[in-house]
This record gives C-alpha cells, sequence and structure tokens, in this order.
C-alpha cells in the first residue's frame, strides 16, 4: 500500500525554508512513495539548473519535464497537484475559476498524474446549512462540470472538503455528488477536518466509495492550545483525535482505489520530518493490525 505526502507537510507553506528537490528527498527518505505538489503561481519556476529554496513553485514558470525527473529521481510518483483556486461567491468568479482549474488541468496531464486537488471555496462561517450555500455549490458544480468537459477522460477533480469550505460536510458532499454524478468529480477526503467539524466522514466511503479519490489522512485536535485563535489544528497522526479506525474500517486491505495521502501543520518546522516518518509508521501499522483482524 503507498502512501503519499505533500511538499507543505515539511515546510512552512510558501516559505523558502528548503529547498524543492530537498524536500523530495526528505519525503521519500521517510519511506513516503508519492508526492502532491503544489502550483503557486508568482514563486519561483523550477529547471533542470535550478533549484527553488521554496517547496511551492509555479508550474507555469517551471520546466515540466525537470519537475518530473526530480520526483522520479527521488524514488517518488506525483500523486496529484493542488492549487487554491476556488472562488465562487458570484459568477465573475466563478469563469475565472473555471479558466485557471482547465488550465491546472493542463498542467496535471503535462505532468502526467490524473488528479487535480482544488481548495473547496470558502464561505462566511462554518457550519452552514446545505441549503443556505445552494448558490455556491451550483456554481463550484459549474465549474467543475465545465472543465470535465473538455479534460481528458481519466482525469479527476477532487476537491479538498474543508473547514468552512462550500464543500464542508457529510450533507454537502451528498448534495454535490446528487448535482454532478459524474464519478470523476469526486472529492478528497480530508480526515482532520471532519474531524474539527465532528462529521462521520467514514460514511462517505460507505455509501460513494467511487466518489473519494484522495483520502487526506489528517489528526486534528477537538480543542486546540489556547494560544491558538483558530478552531483547526493539525498534529502528528495518532496524537489527535481522529477516529482513524473508523475509516480503516471501510477501506479494502490494500488501500483499493483511493489515493492515500498523510499531511500535519501545526507541527513545529524542525520537528516535522520525525512525526511525518512516525505518522506513516502509525498508519501501517493501523492497516496491519485490521488485516490481522480479518484473517
Amino acid at each position: 500500500m503507498v502512501f503519499s505526502t505533500s511538499v507543505h507537510a515539511l515546510t512552512e507553506w510558501s516559505q523558502p525554508v528548503k529547498s524543492f528537490r530537498e524536500v523530495l528527498r526528505e519525503a521519500a527518505g521517510l519511506g513516503y512513495g508519492g508526492i502532491m505538489l503544489m502550483h503557486l503561481p508568482g514563486q519561483e519556476g523550477l529547471t533542470a539548473d535550478t533549484d527553488p529554496h521554496s517547496a511551492m513553485i509555479d508550474m507555469e514558470q517551471s520546466d515540466l519535464s525537470a519537475v518530473q525527473a526530480a520526483v522520479r529521481e527521488a524514488g517518488l510518483q506525483i500523486a496529484c497537484l493542488y492549487q487554491g483556486l476556488m472562488r465562487v461567491a458570484d459568477e465573475a468568479q466563478a469563469q475565472q475559476t473555471a479558466a485557471a482549474l482547465s488550465r491546472l488541468v493542463d498542467l496535471a496531464v503535462e505532468l502526467g498524474t490524473d488528479i487535480v486537488l482544488p481548495n473547496a471555496g470558502a464561505m462566511p462561517a462554518p457550519l452552514m446549512d446545505c441549503c443556505d450555500k445552494e448558490a455556491d455549490l451550483q456554481r463550484l458544480v459549474e465549474v467543475v462540470r465545465q472543465v470535465l468537459e473538455t479534460a481528458p477522460a481519466d482525469i479527476k477533480i477532487a476537491p479538498d472538503i474543508h473547514y468552512q469550505g462550500v464543500l464542508e460536510t457529510v450533507a454537502d458532499c451528498c448534495r454535490y455528488f446528487e448535482l454532478i454524478p459524474d464519478q470523476r468529480a469526486g472529492i478528497t477526503l480530508n480526515i482532520g477536518h471532519m474531524t474539527t467539524l465532528r462529521q462521520e466522514g467514514w460514511k462517505l466511503l460507505e455509501n460513494y466509495p467511487e466518489r473519494v479519490h484522495v483520502v487526506a489522512w489528517k489528526d486534528h485536535l477537538l480543542q486546540p492550545p489556547p494560544e491558538h485563535k483558530h478552531a483547526v489544528y493539525s498534529v502528528e497522526l495518532g496524537t489527535g483525535d481522529s477516529p482513524f479506525e473508523r475509516y480503516v474500517e471501510v477501506i479494502p486491505e490494500n488501500g483499493g482505489q483511493y489515493t492515500h495521502m498523510i499531511t500535519l501543520e501545526h507541527v513545529p518546522l524542525e520537528q516535522k520530518p520525525a512525526a511525518l516518518g512516525r505518522s506513516l509508521k502509525y498508519m501501517q501499522e493501523l492497516f496491519a493490525k485490521r488485516q490481522q483482524a480479518t484473517e
């Protein structure tokens, strides 16, 4: 079973603290088999002769063959391509988003991956009733539908289910699937955010397995430290409140058709590699216990 991680799990988001190739080497050295790349317009680009001192690069300014070579030389595969581009508050934003998402699909195809992973948009408050965000959800659906009409047949679009997103709760996802039955329009099931929102996210795996393209294994604390002023607090896997066993129960022993990705955020930079390594071991042991229980 292959686990991937993200370039941002080993850095400080877009800060120039580690080079692109350094992060790839670290991820592979920890035992990961894949990497989520992140397209961040305005950052440096990667070429065969340069190594931007940020793991998040501008793919449009990069030599994509050099990006592929760097990933391959590290012993990794490209799991998916991320960009935080989903803005659908009105029709004008939706059209701009559709153009950006279409370009992200083009970049993914050139990089040789079949999953694009945008964010899930943003709403004014968390846990809004699904009917109160229907217009935003309809625009998001139209963006995805429009892009899939011209995308290669194997491309999958998997928005990252997120606290205070247009796609945030189990109910939001069910409505999304109802509005766009195309199985290529799926989700990234972000377990950490399901935990923060107290959602039974495993039900999406039970009832819509073909619509979950990426399982993002994240652990969140339900009660963040007092100094942390946001509800979302991401920690090393196995040290927070995410009920991972409930998710493991409904996933095939070999991992199934899903892309599995382990990430963490609110861990000090110098501790991230060790925490990410332990997180991988934790997940491998959970699946091993599940297999032993069924033998």
